[in-house]
């Protein structure tokens, strides 16, 4: 039997604006995004930095995955936040991001049991593709609140 490989593609366009120090990013007809520099590499702290980004991603990756097993599992979420920190540690060549911490805070309509929280949060860790695709740890301190 022939192994079927699936591949998903998303393209994203960068135009740099020497004006104003920043870039523009976009894609299809979704919102541009102004990104540059964080102020620790000499930008600014009022656009998006790659490293602000990178966070925001494994964050998303998360949260989204993570609601779409509660769908399955039908646990019924009445309120989802999340934060991220991510570290960057010197390395012999420039910084690399070594570990991120996701804080996320789950209200949940009813208690659906332990069993089904521990295996709704380790399935939304174990399939966000964001985090199986970089080398820094993800480390997860969930926060269930039962109404």
């Amino acid at each position: 039997m022939e192994t079927i490989t699936q591949i998903h593609t998303f393209d994203v366009n960068l135009n740099w604006d020497n004006k104003t120090a920043n870039g523009i990013a976009s894609s299809g007809v979704r919102t541009p995004m102004i990104f540059g520099p964080p102020p620790e590499f000499g930008g600014t702290a009022v656009t998006w930095s790659p490293e602000h980004l990178l966070a925001t991603s494994v964050a998303s990756c998360y949260m989204t995955t993570l609601i779409y097993f509660s769908k399955l599992l039908k646990v019924n979420i009445l309120n989802f936040s999340i934060s991220c920190k991510v570290e960057f540690t010197k390395k012999e060549i420039g910084f690399e991001a070594s570990r991120f911490t996701l804080n996320p805070i789950i209200r949940l309509q009813h208690d659906p049991g332990q069993s089904v929280c521990d295996n709704l949060l380790a399935k939304a860790k174990k399939y966000c593709f964001i985090s199986n695709s970089i080398k820094g740890e993800v480390v997860v301190n969930p926060t269930i609140v039962n109404d």
